[in-house]
C-alpha cells in the first residue's frame, strides 16, 4: 500500500498537518505539491493504496483553483482521507465539499478531519497553532485510519457521514477584500512572483497586487525574504481586531469516520 499525499499549502501549515497525519500513517509515499505544481498531472490511484488530501478552508470551503484540480485525480474505489485546515472560525461545508469532489473522481472518503492552524489573513488568531495537542490529536487520527485501511471489508459498502449543508455553494464565497501587495522595503527579487499560484503579481513591478486575480492565500508574504510583503491599511486593522475578538475561544479538531 502507498500513500499519495495531496496539499495546497501556501503558508506552510496544510502541509505541516498533512506530513504529521502522513508521517503517523507510516506508509510509503509520494508528495503532491500543489503550490509549486502550477498544473498538476493526471495521478491515477489504484484501489489498494490510499490519497491523504489536505486543503486550506477559505470562507468555509477549498480554493476554488483546487477544487478544479481535483479533476486530476482518478482513483478507482480508492480509500481517501479528507484534511480541512483553518484558522479558527469554522470549516463549514468544506468538508462535505471534499468528500463530493472526491467522489466524482472515484474514491471513497473513509476518514475526515478539521484541524486548526494560524489564520492565514489574520495570524493573531489561532498563533501558534497548530500546536503539540493539535499534533497528537493528528498522530491519532492517523492511527484510526490505520486501522481502517486494514479493516475493507467493514467500510467498502458504506458511506461516511460528514457535518455541513448538502445543498452549499461553493461560489457565494467571493473571497476577501484584502490582498497583500509590498511596501518600500522590496528589492523586486521576485520570489513572490514565482510562487503566486494565480500568477497575480507582476514580475515588473512586484510591489503590486492584481486583486482580481489573487486570492489572498499568503503565499507572497511566507516567501518574502524582506518582509516586504502583507496586508496593509487601516480597514485590515479594523477588520482584524474585530475578527480576533469574535474567533477568539479556543476550538478542538474533529474527527469523523466511515465506521
Amino acid at each position: 500500500m502507498k500513500l499519495h499525499n495531496v496539499y495546497f499549502s501556501p503558508k506552510g501549515t496544510t502541509k505541516l498537518c498533512a506530513d504529521c497525519i502522513a508521517d503517523s500513517l507510516d506508509l510509503e509515499r509520494s508528495d503532491y505539491d500543489w503550490l509549486t505544481a502550477k498544473e498538476p498531472e493526471k495521478t491515477e490511484i489504484p484501489s489498494e493504496d490510499v490519497l491523504l488530501f489536505s486543503m486550506p478552508i477559505y470562507g468555509g470551503y477549498i480554493p476554488k483553483l483546487c477544487a478544479e484540480r481535483t479533476a486530476v485525480l482518478k482513483g478507482s474505489r480508492t480509500p481517501a482521507i479528507i484534511t480541512a485546515v483553518y484558522g479558527n472560525r469554522h470549516y463549514d461545508n468544506a468538508l462535505i465539499q471534499m468528500k463530493e469532489l472526491l467522489e466524482k473522481q472515484g474514491f471513497v472518503v473513509i476518514a475526515a478531519g478539521a484541524f486548526l492552524a494560524e489564520h492565514s489573513i489574520f495570524p493573531a488568531v489561532a498563533a501558534g497553532r497548530p500546536d503539540e495537542s493539535d499534533k497528537a490529536a493528528m498522530e491519532n487520527f492517523a492511527q484510526t485510519c490505520r486501522g481502517l485501511l486494514a479493516k475493507r471489508e467493514q467500510w467498502e459498502n458504506r458511506e461516511i457521514e460528514l457535518p455541513g449543508n448538502p445543498d452549499y455553494d461553493a461560489s457565494a464565497f467571493k473571497g476577501v477584500p484584502f490582498k497583500p501587495d509590498g511596501d518600500e522595503t522590496c528589492t523586486g527579487c521576485g520570489a513572490c512572483v514565482s510562487v503566486c499560484p494565480r500568477g497575480a503579481i507582476s514580475r515588473e513591478n512586484p510591489r503590486v497586487t492584481d486583486e482580481t486575480l489573487c486570492i489572498s492565500c499568503g503565499a507572497c508574504i511566507r516567501i518574502c525574504p524582506e518582509k516586504a510583503r502583507d496586508y496593509h491599511g487601516e480597514a485590515y486593522q479594523m477588520a482584524g481586531k474585530g475578527f480576533a475578538e469574535k474567533c477568539a475561544a479556543y476550538r478542538n479538531p474533529e474527527t469523523f469516520y466511515i465506521i
